[in-house]
């Protein structure tokens, strides 16, 4: 054989074995995609989009074209069904937010419907109240009238005017009994101060004075330009006066012929006492 033939035998055997090779991946492939399709067909049999309304009966060895047809289908049906489900979602959310906007206005008006509740309760007393009130007027006006006994209102006013009058009368009456009260107030007044100006066992009602010549707030005692020639005696008590003002009460303790010494009576202190204070006994 010649070389020229046995190159030609070379390839004709190198392209059946790769006529072979090529056969044999197609045939795997084409195993691997029948498997697929087996699967799928499987899947769609089962139910699995039966939800999307697609009962799968076909066989792809019958129709070829029938698994890559409800798969479309299903992918169609799905895009809708997601549509739908957003559509859904979206009507819920603006459901809840009603729903929130309802729940709010619902507490809105529970809270109205207190305030009212309260507001009636309130208005209902007050009410009562004034009932009450009416009705008390309505029977003081009843016994005004009972009392006026159908007088005339020409009668009614003549009454007012007599005890107008009485009233002006009693006031000035009143005017001339407080004149009077403050006459004997004062006329009271001078006859105690006479009394304590009376000399303490004396049956003379004269009064004697003199004035206070020192004063010693230390000790507690005053001198006197009184003494026995002025009928002062040990022991006397004497009133202390500045004008009108009684300033305190002096008790002799030593006596001289024309002064004496005389202690200040608790309740009438030293200090209160001046030189030139007149003194009555």
């Amino acid at each position: 054989m010649s070389i020229a033939g046995k190159i030609s035998l070379g390839g004709s055997v190198g392209l059946s074995l790769a006529t072979a090779a090529l056969a044999f991946m197609v045939m795997g492939t084409k195993d691997r995609f029948s498997q697929q399709l087996v699967a799928v067909e499987s899947a769609l049999r089962e139910g699995k989009f039966t939800a999307l309304g697609l009962p799968y009966t076909a066989n792809f060895m019958e129709t070829e074209s029938e698994p890559a047809a409800t798969v479309a289908q299903a992918g169609q049906k799905w895009a809708l069904t997601e549509d739908d489900r957003k559509a859904i979602k979206t009507a819920e959310e603006a459901a809840k937010k009603d729903a929130e906007e309802s729940k709010a206005k619902a507490q809105e008006l529970s809270l109205s419907a207190e305030k009212l509740a309260k507001d009636l309760d309130s208005a209902k007393t007050d009410l009562e109240t004034t009932n009450s009130k009416l009705k008390l007027t309505a029977e003081q006006l009843q016994t005004y009238t009972d009392e006026l006994k159908g007088k005339k209102p020409a009668e009614l006013f003549t009454e007012l005017s007599d005890l107008s009058e009485k009233a002006k009368a009693a006031e000035s009456e009143n005017k001339l009994l407080a004149a009077a009260k403050a006459k004997v107030d004062e006329d009271l007044k001078k006859l105690r101060t006479e009394v304590e100006m009376t000399r303490p066992g004396s049956a003379k009602s004269i009064a004697l004075s003199g004035k206070i010549v020192a004063v010693n707030p230390t000790w507690n005692f005053v001198i006197l330009d009184l003494g026995k020639n002025d009928q002062v005696v040990e022991g006397l008590t004497m009133v202390v006066y500045r004008g009108d003002k009684m300033i305190g009460k002096l008790k002799t303790v030593t006596v001289d012929a024309q002064t004496s010494v005389a202690d200040v009576l608790p309740g009438s202190p030293a200090s209160a006492i001046e030189v030139g204070d007149q003194v009555v006994y």
